[in-house]
């Protein structure tokens, strides 16, 4: 985006920043901010877009129920945070989005570790564990 708008600004032989804010679909105040500051500057704090969540506070308890009980639903996992945690103020949808992608990454990194002992017969088409699957 901002090489857009500074290639269609030309160091003011381009177009004005109106007609840019109009060709882009974007406000003349972030056209504007985008002309005024460095391209590493704001490629850096487009880099860094890292907020903090309701959620984060309780993300240790959430894994912890995850890893102890794999398959338990957002919903149940959201019902037994709202048990222990009373005050806890965040909606259902954002709660089971934020559960959802815990759930993945403890999902796949259990699965890392167990694909380290599992093993793949090509004769029997199935996963073993062990020296021979006797296929």
């Amino acid at each position: 985006m901002i090489h857009k708008i500074k290639a269609l600004y030309d160091d003011g032989r381009g177009l004005e920043i109106r007609a840019i804010a109009r060709e882009l679909g974007i406000s003349r105040n972030t056209v504007k901010k985008y002309l005024r500051t460095d391209e590493a500057q704001i490629h850096q704090q487009q880099s860094q877009r890292t907020r903090a969540k309701r959620m984060d506070a309780h993300r240790e308890y959430i894994i912890h129920l995850l890893t102890t009980f794999p398959r338990l639903s957002a919903v149940k996992v959201l019902r037994k945070l709202k048990e222990k945690f009373p005050a806890l103020a965040v909606s259902d949808r954002s709660a089971r989005r934020y559960i959802r992608a815990l759930k993945e990454t403890v999902a796949s990194s259990r699965n890392a570790t167990m694909n380290r002992y599992w093993k793949w017969c090509p004769v029997c088409n199935a996963r073993w564990m062990g020296a021979n699957c006797g296929g």
